[in-house]
């Protein structure tokens, strides 16, 4: 077990919840789609800018919030299921699963959700997620949305909400009436609800390539768990050499190195080093670097292990540390080594 004490002192905290309201025009219009529509399916997507604007690194969503219009009064318990993914940088297109750019992810399973009566501009209806998503603070988000039945047997009903039509590049909307097991919509590009999204710090996200070792397998690393205060955070290479020396490298930058001069990341490890180049490069300052040696049968069966005690204090709550495996292999392309790709991993609020 090694702990992160030295790694922590240069870390930055940050709060344990962060929200966004997007989109949040200065005059919201009444809409009435899809909550108050009867049976039917809806995709609403979020820009990537709009949604960076709010949260300055990955999160985990965790709860989506509706807000009433001029006309919400008529309370009704709807029966839906809400999926999201990352969407397409442009907008939606009409075939709901073809705006589907990442694993969907049920984040509120089939079933009964209370839309009540309220004050233009309060909060009518809360999705609490199952299910967190990760959101990569990269790509669009689009949340879809099947209308199975409601409490008025299915049935259209009166009720606005606030919204807007004139959101070009923040929002958009697919929406189809009738069946929740829909294949295609009709795009309106700007409109959509205004919602406000909620999300925890504490993501796990890869980034960067790896090279190559030995039968041309690139090793992986694998953050097995969401790091918080007072847990032991379980990192994983495998594909790797077996019985090689791997080094893993762990940061708080995946930017620039903090030597002296710095060095612009990634940089062709070999070169860093003055070596030839090695067609590999380093992903993550070298804040701490441990070592262990890789267990396995042959070229790209190799694992190893990093466990890392997290300090029992909340002040690094939303600290990114940045890693990656580095692997001793002769039999690599290069002659030398292999690499992983990076994880980026942020601290998330005790109890995950």
């Amino acid at each position: 077990m090694r702990t992160l004490f030295a790694v922590l002192l240069l870390a930055i905290p940050a709060v344990a919840q962060l929200t966004v309201i997007t989109p949040d025009p200065s005059g919201p219009l009444n809409l009435d789609r899809p909550f108050p529509g009867g049976t039917g399916r809806y995709q609403q997507w979020y820009s990537a800018n709009e949604l960076a604007a709010g949260f300055g690194s990955p999160v985990r969503i965790e709860r989506l919030e509706f807000f009433a219009g001029s006309n919400a009064q008529n309370a009704t318990t709807i029966d839906m299921e809400v999926t999201m993914a990352h969407g397409p940088a442009l907008g939606l297109g009409s075939t709901f699963a073809a705006n589907f750019l990442s694993p969907p992810v049920v984040v509120w399973p089939r079933g009964n959700l209370q839309l009540t009566a309220g004050a233009a501009g309060s909060v009518v209806l809360t999705v609490p997620f199952s299910t967190r998503f990760t959101w990569d603070r990269t790509r669009p988000v689009v949340v879809d949305i099947k209308i199975f039945g409601n409490s008025r047997n299915g049935q259209p009903f009166t009720y606005d909400f606030q919204g807007t039509a004139s959101g070009q590049g923040s929002t958009g909307r697919n929406y189809v009436q009738g069946s929740p097991s829909a294949t295609t919509g009709t795009v309106q590009v700007g409109w959509g609800l205004r919602t406000r999204i909620t999300a925890r710090p504490g993501v796990v996200v890869d980034f960067g390539f790896g090279c190559a070792g030995g039968g041309n397998v690139v090793p992986r690393n694998a953050s097995l768990n969401v790091p918080y205060p007072g847990i032991t955070w379980n990192n994983q290479l495998t594909g790797a050499a077996s019985q090689a020396l791997a080094i893993f490298a762990i940061g708080l930058t995946s930017t620039t190195t903090t030597t002296s001069p710095p060095v612009a990341l990634p940089a062709d490890i070999g070169v860093l080093f003055g070596m030839a180049p090695l067609n590999c490069n380093l992903l993550v300052d070298l804040g701490a670097v441990l070592s262990a040696t890789t267990v396995g049968g042959g070229p790209g069966s190799g694992i190893a292990s990093m466990p890392l005690v997290m300090p029992p204090v909340t002040w690094y709550i939303g600290t990114s540390f940045f890693t990656q495996w580095l692997v001793l292999d002769a039999n690599a392309p290069n002659g030398v080594l292999a690499a992983s790709q990076g994880v980026w991993a942020i601290v998330a609020p005790v109890g995950g």
